[in-house]
């Protein structure tokens, strides 16, 4: 037998699920600020490159902008990962009130 009455469960599920889905706000507003960075750093590098390419190794340069452009792109990922568990999660607390 169930030692918990619906209400305690029903409760207990509503907490853990609005305690994930404040995680993943926080997840997704850490995501936000990396993709900021990294954006603001493959600008910047592209600046230094339009100013400087003569005097600077073009592989090394095109390879360190390789990674930067990957390191976007992975973020980007993950952002858009934590936005569908976070839409998913939305959904079921949705159900969960009705």
């Amino acid at each position: 037998m169930n030692k918990h009455p619906k209400s305690v469960e029903h409760t207990n599920l509503s907490e853990n699920t609005t305690k994930e889905y404040e995680s993943l706000v926080q997840q997704g507003d850490e995501h936000i600020e990396r993709l900021k960075t990294c954006t603001k750093l493959i600008w910047d590098a592209l600046t230094i490159i339009s100013q400087k390419a003569s005097v600077l190794h073009m592989e090394t340069v095109k390879e360190a902008a390789d990674h930067l452009h990957i390191m976007e792109l992975d973020l980007r990922r993950e952002l858009f990962k934590v936005r569908l568990k976070k839409s998913i999660l939305a959904n079921k607390m949705k159900q969960t009130q009705a």
